[in-house]
C-alpha cells in the first residue's frame, strides 16, 4: 500500500530570466537544464517541466499560468532545447485525474 501526500504551496515564487531560472531561493543556470517540455491539459498548457543534468534532481515540475506559456517558451527556446514529445506517464494521468 502507498500514500502520497502533498504538502507543497499552492503558488511557487518563479522567476524565468535571461541568466537563469529561480524557485524560491533556488537558482538553476541554463546550462544545468538539459530541455524543458510544456505539458497540456486537453489544450491548455499547466505545467513546465525541466529536465536537469543533476544526479540527485533529475526532473523539475512547475505549474505554469496559461496565459504566459507562449512568453516562457520563447524566452526558454533561447537557451535549452525543447523537448516537445514528452508526456504525462500513466501514474502522473492517473493521480492527477484522482487529484491526489
Amino acid at each position: 500500500m502507498y500514500f502520497i501526500e502533498n504538502n507543497s504551496p499552492d503558488k511557487i515564487n518563479v522567476a524565468i530570466t535571461e541568466l537563469w531560472i529561480q524557485v524560491w531561493n533556488n537558482f538553476y543556470d541554463f546550462w544545468e537544464i538539459n530541455s524543458f517540455t510544456l505539458i497540456f491539459d486537453w489544450a491548455n498548457p499547466y505545467m513546465l517541466r525541466l529536465r536537469l543534468s543533476k544526479k540527485w534532481l533529475k526532473q523539475l515540475d512547475l505549474y505554469i499560468n496559461e496565459n504566459n506559456a507562449n512568453d516562457i517558451k520563447n524566452l526558454l527556446l533561447n537557451f535549452i532545447e525543447e523537448n516537445w514529445k514528452e508526456q504525462l506517464t500513466f501514474t502522473e494521468k492517473m493521480i492527477r485525474l484522482l487529484k491526489l
